[in-house]
C-alpha cells in the first residue's frame, strides 16, 4: 500500500508540472514523426507464468497466467489501464507431497508512470520502462484438488481454509506494483514484459498463514495503440498587399493648383548584397564534424549584414538506416552547425534550425543527403 500511495503522490507532481502541455519541442518532435505519441488509446494481450508464495518452495506453484487491458496514456508521463489477469494457481502444505490447483481472475485499476518521459527531454523512445500501481479485486473459485487431498487419509491439512469444511469462493482485495519493459517495434504496435507483485487476502492459497498472501506474475505482452492526433502544420503567413487606391473626395469645377515640379532626388547608394548558401556534408551516422572555415564565412556574412537571418536545415539520406534513426541524425547535425554559429558570435534570435530527416531529399545523389544546409536571407 505504501509503494501505491508513493507512485499515486508522484504521478500528481508530475501532472502539475506538465499542465502545458505542448511544447515547441514536442512539436517539432511530432512533425518528424507524423503524428504526435502522445495522448493515445492502447489495447494489450499478455501470457505468462505466476507463482504464490508460501511455506512450499515457490518453483513448485508456477502455473500458467494470462491477461488483457485496455487503457490510455493522457501525457507522456501519465496513464491509466483497467487490467484483468486469470487463469490458474497452485497451493501447497509442507505435510503433503501434492500441490492442488485451483481458478482465479483479478480485476485491477493501474496507474502507469513512464519513467522515460518523467526524466527525458524529447517523448518519443524505443525502449521505456514503465512503473505499475495499482488496486483491485480478486476472485478464487474451483479448488476440487484440496478437498479431494484433505479425503485422503494421513494428510495433515489442519491449516486449510474452512476447517474441514468444504471450501467456500473468495472475493478479496489486491494491490499491485510492478515493472513493466515496452519496445516499440512500429507506430501501432509494440512488445514488452511485465512483471507484477500482487498482494492479496490470507485466504487466497487456500489456508491460513496469518499473513497476506502474495503472488507475481511474469507476462510478455503485445500492445496495439490508436488514437494517435496528427502533427499541427505551421500555419503559413499571408501578406496583405497595402491599398494604394485613392480613397480622398473628389470635388466638381475646383481649381486644382499644379504642383510645383521638384528637383530630383538623388538616387540611393545600394550596396549589392553578396548571396550565401554553403551546404556541411556528413558520413553515415555521423553528426560530430568540425566545418569550422564553413561557419567562420557564414557568421562574416551575417555581421557584414546585420538585418538578415540565417537558416540551418538538417537532413538524412533514404537509402541508409530507416525514418526514425534518420530524424534523430538529422537533428543532431542541423543543432550542432546552430551551436557553432553561436560560439562565433552569430545571436541565436537571427537563426532559424530545422531538420526533415529522410523526408526531403535535395540532392539526386544519395550519400549528398546527409548534409547540413545553411542560407542567408
Amino acid at each position: 500500500m505504501r509503494i501505491i500511495k508513493t507512485l499515486i503522490a508522484v504521478a500528481a507532481l508530475f501532472a502539475g508540472l506538465t499542465a502545458n502541455a505542448q511544447t515547441s519541442a514536442a512539436d517539432l518532435e511530432a512533425q518528424e514523426l507524423g503524428y504526435k505519441p502522445y495522448p493515445h488509446w492502447f489495447i494489450q494481450v499478455q501470457g505468462g507464468v505466476g507463482t504464490t508464495f508460501t511455506n512450499r518452495k515457490f518453483t513448485d506453484l508456477i502455473s500458467p497466467t494470462a491477461s488483457v487491458g485496455f487503457g490510455r496514456w493522457f501525457a507522456p508521463a501519465i496513464g491509466a489501464r483497467l487490467h484483468v489477469n486469470a487463469w490458474e494457481s497452485k497451493g501447497g502444505f509442507k505435510s503433503i507431497e501434492n500441490t492442488y490447483k485451483y481458478k482465479y481472475v483479478n480485476s485491477n485499476l493501474d496507474l502507469l508512470i513512464n519513467l522515460n518521459n518523467l526524466f527525458a527531454k524529447n517523448n518519443f523512445h524505443r525502449l521505456n520502462f514503465i512503473l505499475v500501481g495499482g488496486v483491485g479485486l480478486n476472485y478464487a473459485w474451483k479448488n476440487d484438488d484440496l478437498i479431494a487431498i484433505k479425503n485422503l487419509p494421513k494428510e495433515s491439512t489442519a491449516n486449510a481454509w474452512g476447517k474441514g469444511q468444504n471450501r467456500e469462493d473468495l472475493l478479496s482485495h489486491n494491490l499491485r506494483a510492478g515493472l513493466m519493459i515496452d519496445y516499440n517495434v512500429a507506430k501501432h504496435f509494440s512488445i514488452g514484459l511485465e512483471v507484477d507483485a500482487n498482494n492479496l487476502d490470507d485466504r487466497f492459497n487456500s489456508k491460513y498463514n496469518d499473513a497476506d498472501d502474495w503472488m507475481v506474475t511474469a507476462q510478455l505482452s503485445l500492445t496495439y495503440k490508436f488514437g494517435f492526433k496528427k502533427a499541427s502544420k505551421p500555419q503559413p503567413v499571408v501578406i496583405v498587399p497595402r491599398n494604394t487606391y485613392d480613397e480622398s473626395p473628389h470635388v466638381d469645377n475646383a481649381i486644382v493648383e499644379k504642383p510645383k515640379p521638384q528637383e530630383p532626388k538623388p538616387e540611393p547608394v545600394v550596396v549589392k548584397e553578396e548571396p550565401l548558401k554553403e551546404t556541411i556534408f556528413y558520413l553515415i551516422r555521423e553528426s560530430n564534424v568540425d566545418p569550422k572555415p564553413i561557419l567562420e564565412k557564414c557568421a562574416a556574412w551575417a555581421k557584414k549584414y546585420p538585418n538578415k537571418t540565417l537558416t540551418v536545415q538538417g537532413y538524412a539520406d533514404k537509402g541508409t538506416g530507416n525514418p526514425k534513426i534518420n530524424v534523430g541524425y538529422a537533428k543532431q547535425r542541423a543543432d550542432k552547425v546552430a551551436a557553432g554559429l553561436e560560439k562565433l558570435g552569430v545571436e541565436k534570435s537571427r537563426i532559424t534550425v530545422s531538420s526533415y530527416g529522410d523526408t526531403v531529399q535535395p540532392f539526386a545523389e544519395n550519400d549528398k543527403n546527409r548534409c547540413v544546409i545553411i542560407e542567408g536571407k
